[in-house]
């Protein structure tokens, strides 16, 4: 299955959900996946929570918390689930507040395997 297919099929499985993307660290999206109108600028988020996500995984490292396996963000509007898959990157969920988060946690975790093998 090809990643967009894959991110797709993932997005599609979400109530709520606005976008689903992979991104590296450089803040690049390798991929995304749009639906639905959020009100604000979903790739920007994604983008500037990118380089906040750096800084944190940096931190739990340097005060030897372990490894960075997942981050949420929540704001009055919107939620955002973050799932580190390795070294270079990371897949990202945008709901509305009240999407449905477990479910989009849940793929996130469950699809993380075959996220890492599309860009291999």
């Amino acid at each position: 299955m090809s990643l967009r297919a894959l991110l797709t099929s993932m997005l599609g499985q979400v109530e709520g959900a606005y976008a689903v993307m992979l991104m590296g660290y450089d803040c690049i999206a390798i991929d995304e996946v749009h639906q639905g109108e959020a009100g604000f600028d979903v790739q920007t988020m994604a983008v500037e929570y990118g380089t906040v996500i750096k800084d944190i995984r940096r931190t739990i490292e340097v005060v030897g918390a372990g490894s960075m396996e997942e981050l949420t963000i929540t704001t009055t509007h919107s939620r955002m689930i973050i799932r580190v898959l390795n070294d270079e990157f990371f897949a990202a969920f945008v709901l509305a507040k009240d999407g449905n988060l477990g479910k989009a946690r849940y793929l996130l975790r469950a699809k993380a395997l075959q996220l890492m093998e599309s860009v291999a």
